[in-house]
């Protein structure tokens, strides 16, 4: 007899699934923790994978490469889908066993393999366990049968529920990808009525110029029409880098490190002398991401920011580094917090920062934010706004890597 009652095998489970990066790194787990409860016995468990039609191998002989997948079409798959209890070897299953041995390639004889059990949770069978107990008796099966549907109805819901918010995140970027292309069709009527009126301004002072007499103001003229022509171009440079869709190149990057390499960058004639820059927090902090795609949202807020304190006798931008999460370790977000100290964001405008072409300067695109708030998303992250009469606060979120 067993010594640990079932109640702390599940709370190790549990543990183990709020420890763990991911619901679905526990399964590699799952076979060790029945080894420590049920000494003495072999233990593989077949998981279906996120993706396909086959079921995963983990435990005994994994480090071999001696675990064959399962297709859905196996014997072994088939016979257990809708079936409720164990089987065990014995005369009038042997036959069984010696058929389902053939799907895994001999896995069965090789481990000495006589309990195969479903496992379930909800009515939904996702995997099967197959076990050669200890020497313990058929008591001791009773128990590992017991166990093993225990952490199945704590370890597959969690499984499943990572694996529909992954779906959901696949049909977000589908949705995200259709909501870019009828977005462009608005912004191409908008951008004919932008770039219409520097283009008219630029047609004006040419055909002015030619009428002006030497000196009489050639260069007030050629001033205005490098102004608008740069106002054009910068108008089509935020489309380009709107309508661009490569995929991500993601590498490590150690959040604190990232943004003073960044900030060391921008040229000191950019930062106004008034202005006070602050970076703190968690150094060892790291997240798997674009550092190019990311380094374009900093710096676009970094300027936001300065430009919000412009006018200002002094001024401070504090950037601090760090994590947080409110339920599972998981689930934990990695956080740029950019903050100023400018007059915030009038209450009436709040609602519109992100939306495109929205702006309050007298030569923006309005593009700025909304690009960087789409990048992010493109990142699995996300851009909040938080704003009051002490200043505005944006938070660049990323998930744990």
């Amino acid at each position: 007899m067993h010594q640990h009652p079932p109640e702390d095998f599940a709370r190790q489970v549990a543990r183990s699934l709020q420890e763990g990066r991911s619901a679905r790194a526990f399964l590699p787990l799952f076979p060790a923790l029945l080894r420590r409860r049920f000494p003495g016995g072999t233990y593989v468990l077949y998981y279906k994978e996120a993706e396909g039609n086959v079921f995963r191998a983990y435990g005994d002989g994994a480090g071999d490469g001696d675990l064959p997948p399962l297709r859905e079409e196996a014997d072994l798959v088939e016979s257990f889908t809708s079936r409720q209890e164990a089987m065990r070897l014995g005369p009038p299953t042997r036959m069984y066993f010696e058929l389902f041995d053939r799907d895994c390639r001999g896995l069965i004889g090789r481990l000495g393999i006589r309990l195969i059990l479903p496992l379930r949770a909800r009515h939904y069978f996702r995997g099967l366990l197959l076990a050669r107990p200890g020497p313990a008796g058929e008591r001791a099966d009773g128990e590992l049968e017991e166990a093993a549907r225990t952490a199945a109805a704590l370890f597959i819901p969690a499984i499943e529920a990572e694996r529909m918010e992954f779906e959901n995140d696949k049909n977000y970027y589908r949705l995200f990808k259709f909501d870019r292309l009828v977005l462009l069709g608005q912004m191409a009527a908008s951008l004919a009525h932008e770039l219409r009126t520097p283009l008219t301004t630029v047609l004006f002072e040419t055909a002015a110029i030619r009428n002006l007499p030497a000196g009489g103001g050639a260069a007030a003229a050629c001033d205005t029409i490098s102004r608008e022509v740069g106002r054009a171009s910068r108008l089509i440079e935020s489309l380009l880098v709107f309508s661009k869709f490569k995929g991500l190149q993601l590498a490590e990057v150690r959040l604190c490190d990232f943004v003073e390499e960044t900030l060391g960058e921008i040229p000191a004639s950019k930062i106004p002398p008034v202005v006070r820059v602050s970076v703190e927090g968690d150094r060892e902090l790291r997240v798997s991401s674009d550092p190019g795609r990311l380094k374009q949202v900093f710096i676009n807020v970094f300027f936001n920011a300065l430009e919000a304190m412009a006018g200002q006798e002094r001024g401070e931008v504090a950037i601090r580094v760090y994590s947080e999460y409110h339920e599972l370790p998981r689930d934990r977000r990695c956080i740029v917090s950019i903050r100023d100290t400018g007059p915030g964001i009038p209450d009436e405008i709040k609602t519109r920062v992100l939306e495109p072409f929205f702006t309050t300067k007298k030569d923006g695109t309005g593009l700025g934010l909304y690009i960087s708030y789409s990048v992010m998303k493109t990142l699995k992250g996300d851009l909040e706004i938080q704003s009051s009469r002490q200043g505005t606060r944006v938070l660049l979120v990323l998930p744990e890597r």
